[in-house]
C-alpha cells in the first residue's frame, strides 16, 4: 500500500511527516491521514512526491523497482543541496570553501 511506502521514504530520507508535508505544501495532518492510510493521496499529490523527492512513481504506487528515479544524483548529495538551500550567505561561503579545500587536496 502507498501509506507503507511513504513510511518507508521518510525513513530513507530522514524526515518527519511534518518535515516531508512541509516539502510539499500539504497540510501536515492530512499527509498524517494518508500515512495510517485514512486517505489515498491524489495523483498531484503523487506527482510532487516524485518531482522534490526524484522518486520513482512505480515504486510509490506498486512498490516495484528502485525507490529513487535514476535521477543522476545520490540520495547524499540531494541531502546536502537541501541543507545547503536553508543556510545564510556566510554559511554556503563557509561551506564552498571547505568543498574547494577538499577538491585541492585530492589533487595533491
Amino acid at each position: 500500500m502507498i501509506h507503507e511506502r511513504l513510511k518507508i521514504l521518510l525513513d530513507e530520507l530522514h524526515l518527519s511527516q511534518r518535515q516531508f508535508a512541509m516539502k510539499i505544501n500539504l497540510d501536515p495532518g492530512y499527509f498524517s491521514r494518508i500515512i495510517r492510510g485514512k486517505a489515498r493521496p491524489p495523483e498531484r499529490i503523487l506527482l510532487l512526491i516524485e518531482n522534490v523527492f526524484h522518486v520513482s512513481k512505480k515504486w510509490l504506487e506498486t512498490g516495484e523497482g528502485e525507490i529513487f528515479s535514476n535521477s543522476g544524483m545520490s540520495l547524499a548529495k540531494r541531502q546536502i543541496l537541501e541543507t545547503v538551500e536553508a543556510m545564510d550567505d556566510q554559511q554556503v561561503l563557509a561551506v564552498a570553501s571547505f568543498i574547494k579545500y577538499l577538491t585541492e587536496a585530492k589533487k595533491n
